[in-house]
């Protein structure tokens, strides 16, 4: 419907001429580029002050002549004189003159009605002037629809269009000018004695005359008096025209502000500056005009949707399609095209649209009040409509059921005395019901209410009061049957709060309890304890029997905690083999701990649950109090764990209380970790050695590579205080990397140097013996340092050994094929077994220094120290003991029979360059025997690993 409707505005446009003129003063100034920043005219106005100082109107025209010469000497580029010369007047031939001189001066042509009959008639320059003028230009103005002058012509004239406009003649005549000037046609001062048709050509619709646009304005007088202010025209095209009152009648334009018109002068001025700066613009032809027209209302039709949310954008886009179109052909083609018949048939095409869907939306409604009555009526949901009064006028039959009657015989009856033989919760219904109608606001009882039907059966609903016609119509009661889904929330919110397989609290429920305890204690002034409980070695369970198993023993773990604690105590599974018992309301710390100690007692008791006989638990407890702790929660169960973990560090089976002093180590080990992360790659490692000497002969025999970390600000760190930061952190793996690639170079150094060379031992990680990278890593630094692979042994501990026993197995197998030894370190210590002895390529093996320290005083010490020595003999494998530190354990060790020792008693673990004096002094005695000769021992340093 928007096509044609847009045609019939197209039909009668006049009532559109003054709009799209509006709309023209409105665009226009929105898309025009900004002014030049130096105007291209000026204007010499005939003012009243110029009037005062000459004398009355007019003046003699040997003034004009002098103004004409000043600006000639001045440099002007041209000018246009807006003042009509048709008679004879006093100073004529002198005017003349100077208009020769300067030869840049174009005189107006003004169209005039004729004195007899019909016609138009052109007043001319007295031929004289005409004669010696540059060019006659005309001053024809047309006035719009509205009676406002926005438009001039290119050419006008009577009977042709003859003459340029005056501000095309000024354009021309500031051109420069081939030699010789055409001779300017003959004319009379009166051209009217055969009325004719005034003809236009090439329509100049100007720019909307905004005043940052205006052109200067000079007196009359001043330049005229003024050679310095003349010369400062120079260039510049010079219209001189009357400004005084009473000597023009002014332009009325768009931009005449309480009536005053614009001076002739400046209208004309201003289409000079439109002119030689592209402004110029014209109007699109009727054609063209029909065809955008048709064309952007099409554009509205098709940019049409039926979702609801899309039809006030689109239509709002589509009413403003118009004028952004002419704005953009105003600015980039410099054409006006007029957008109100456009407009106007598309705001005129979607209200007759809309009017027809407002039809077609009254048959939906009629078709959707049958549906509607219907739905209702089919419907799970009991629907009880009542009256501004309460009573009832609609029942479906799922309300019917409820109520145990049918709408005959329970209509127009108030709903309030009704309700109250099925709930005890009538009350509320009634009083929202009054609530619903009163403030015609819907409603919804808070909760499920219990429905007792007449038949016993008992259900859960929910109810909501909607109002009917903002409550004048009544209200709806909708009755909704929530029976089973109470029952589903019931078991989802159990199975939210509380752990699937032991079913207790879990971490959400938790935190809600403690949170309340934490509050309580602060009110009561009592005491909530947080005990973190981790069973210990539970991996083993079910690694070894089964995850089955693992869930069955969680279980009765469960039992014991809840049986061990109050019935207002929780007991809460934390995730894995961790629980959380909260104590709340406790009188002190001796009643936490009997508690802890009794938990102990439980859990140290056989676990039959299983099947499994002989199967035993141990866990560590950590003990936070609140308020003397923290009064945070999240900080009371940190506090608690991490007092978990220091009892698990001293041993584990017991319960520790928190103290200040963990949160400084938990501090502390954070710190090494961050430290950790850029201290391999700025290069704060490094290697000390240590010298294992062999018993016979006293001589060198080997050195262990041990890493220290010089960390900026801290100085020498010992291994022992950042090796578990970085096993958990698991940068140990570069690390472990560095120090083999490390002690390989150095060892390349020292043969370099000419040094001798022994063994140099390098301890490895159990993150390390995880896959077989280290295998690479050991075949890269042997080839980058062109060692004798005999050169190299690597350590790691029997626990390691013993972890993927299958794997380790083979890893070491590989590392032997390189020609690497291979020692076990701790030896002792750990598993202690023989299995793995025959089926690894141990080639040695090192007593841990606990025994070596109390092998001088008898005793099992001495016993697993002689033991050892004769099983790693008898299997062929060499014994070094570690931390000798004393002659009297070097002679018993001696007598053993072991082979090799390493400790203070020889050195401390030294630098590289320090080190480096040791085996040039090894080299001297090597070639200067000496019996009974023994490396000096430096003086003893603080023991380190």
């Amino acid at each position: 419907m928007i096509v044609p409707t847009a045609l019939a505005v197209l039909a009668n446009p006049s009532p559109l001429e003054r709009l799209d003129l509006l709309l023209y003063d409105a665009i226009e100034p929105l898309v025009a580029p900004a002014p030049a920043a130096e105007p291209q005219a000026v204007i010499v106005a005939i003012d009243e002050r110029s009037i005062a100082a000459l004398g009355r109107w007019p003046w003699d025209r040997d003034v004009h002549g002098r103004l004409l010469d000043r600006l000639g000497e001045a440099g002007v580029a041209a000018v246009g004189m807006s003042i009509l010369f048709t008679e004879p007047g006093a100073g004529d031939a002198r005017l003349a003159a100077a208009l020769a001189r300067s030869g840049r001066v174009s005189l107006p042509v003004a169209p005039a009605e004729a004195d007899v009959g019909h016609g138009m008639q052109a007043l001319l320059p007295l031929p004289a002037l005409a004669a010696n003028a540059a060019a006659l230009g005309h001053v024809d103005v047309e006035l719009d629809a509205d009676a406002l002058a926005r438009r001039t012509f290119h050419h006008a004239g009577l009977g042709s269009p003859r003459w340029p406009a005056l501000a095309v003649a000024v354009a021309e005549a500031a051109r420069p000018q081939p030699p010789g000037r055409p001779a300017t046609p003959p004319a009379v001062g009166l051209l009217g004695a055969a009325p004719s048709r005034w003809v236009r050509d090439g329509e100049m619709l100007l720019p909307y005359p905004r005043d940052h646009d205006a052109p200067p304005v000079y007196s009359y007088i001043d330049v005229l008096h003024g050679p310095s202010l003349a010369r400062q025209l120079a260039g510049k095209a010079v219209f001189v025209g009357a400004v005084a009152a009473g000597l023009d009648a002014g332009i009325a334009t768009p931009s005449a502000a309480n009536g005053h018109p614009m001076p002739a002068v400046e209208f004309h001025a201003r289409a000079y500056q439109s002119l030689v700066s592209g402004r110029i613009l014209g109007t699109a032809s009727t054609g063209l005009t029909l065809a955008a027209t048709l064309l952007l209302v099409l554009s509205a039709m098709v940019f049409r949707s039926e979702r609801r949310a899309m039809q006030i954008p689109l239509a709002a886009g589509g009413l403003l399609l118009p004028f952004a179109a002419s704005g953009v052909l105003l600015r980039e083609a410099q054409i006006w095209l007029p957008p109100a018949a456009a407009a106007g048939g598309i705001l005129a095409g979607h209200l007759l649209s809309l009017v027809l869907r407002l039809t077609d939306t009254r048959r939906s409604l009629r078709q959707a009040h049958r549906q509607a009555d219907a739905t209702l009526r089919a419907i799970a949901d009991g629907v009880v409509s009542v009256d501004r009064g309460g009573d009832i006028v609609f029942m479906n039959p799922v309300a019917e059921a409820l109520l145990g009657a049918g709408f005959a015989e329970l209509g127009g009856q108030p709903v309030a005395p009704l309700l109250a033989r099925f709930t005890a919760d009538a009350p509320r219904i009634e009083e929202l019901m009054h609530r619903c109608v009163a403030s015609g606001r819907q409603f919804q009882l808070a909760g499920p209410l219990a429905w007792s039907r007449s038949d016993g059966a008992r259900h859960m609903l929910t109810v909501s009061l909607t109002p009917i016609d903002s409550g004048d119509g009544g209200a709806v009661l909708a009755f909704h049957d929530v029976t089973e889904s109470v029952a589903s929330t019931t078991r989802l919110i159990h199975e939210a709060t509380h752990d699937p397989l032991t079913g207790l609290p879990n971490r959400n429920l938790l935190l809600d309890r403690l949170h309340r305890a934490i509050a309580r204690s602060a009110r009561a002034g009592s005491v909530v304890a947080v005990l973190f409980i981790d069973l210990d070695r539970f991996k083993r369970i079910n690694d070894g029997l089964g995850h089955h198993c693992g869930d069955l023993v969680l279980q009765d773990v469960a039992r014991r905690l809840q049986a061990a604690v109050r019935a207002e105590d929780t007991v809460s599974r934390w995730g894995g083999d961790e629980f959380i018992v909260l104590l709340d309301g406790v009188a002190d710390r001796h009643s936490v701990a009997t508690i802890a100690g009794k938990i102990l007692d439980l859990l140290d008791r056989e676990i039959d649950s299983v099947g499994v006989r002989g199967l035993f638990l141990a866990c560590s407890i950590g003990i936070s109090i609140g308020p003397d702790d923290s009064k945070d929660a999240d900080t009371l169960l940190s506090m608690a764990d991490k007092a978990m973990y220091q009892g698990k560090t001293d041993g584990g089976r017991n319960f520790t209380f928190y103290s200040a002093e963990m949160n400084v180590w938990s501090k502390d080990r954070l710190s090494i970790e961050s430290a950790l992360r850029g201290a391999l790659a700025n290069g704060e490692f490094e290697l000390f050695y240590q010298p294992q000497v062999a018993l016979a002969g006293q001589r060198l025999v080997g050195l262990e590579s041990l890493i220290r970390w010089r960390r900026p600000g801290f100085g020498l760190i010992p291994p022992d205080q950042f090796i578990p930061a970085a096993e958990e952190s698991g940068s140990i793996r570069s690390l472990g990397e560095w120090v083999i690639h490390e002690a390989c170079a150095q060892l390349a150094r020292w043969s370099a140097a000419g040094l001798p060379l022994v063994p140099v031992a390098v301890n490895v990680s159990s993150r390390q013996c995880a896959d077989m990278a280290i295998v690479g890593t050991i075949r890269d630094a042997l080839a980058r340092s062109r060692l004798d692979p005999r050169l190299l042994k690597i350590e790691l501990t029997e626990s390691t050994a013993m972890h993927k026993a299958d794997f380790v197995a083979e890893l070491l197998a590989r590392v032997a094929e390189l020609g690497v030894g291979i020692s076990v370190d701790d030896f002792g210590t750990g598993y202690s077994s023989l299995s793995y002895l025959k089926r690894f390529p141990v080639s040695e093996l090192k007593i841990d220094r606990s025994f070596v320290a109390g092998i001088t005083h008898g005793g099992d010490d001495a016993a697993i120290v002689k033991g050892t020595i004769a099983l790693a003999h008898g299997l062929g494998k060499t014994v070094v003991a570690e931390g000798v530190e004393t002659e009297e354990q070097l002679r018993f060790l001696s007598r053993l029979g072991c082979d090799t020792a390493q400790g203070y008693l020889f050195s401390r673990p030294l630098p590289a360059l320090e080190l480096g004096v040791w085996l040039e002094r090894e080299a001297a005695e090597v070639a200067q025997p000496q019996p009974d000769s023994q490396p000096a021992a430096p003086e003893p340093a603080p023991k380190s690993h």
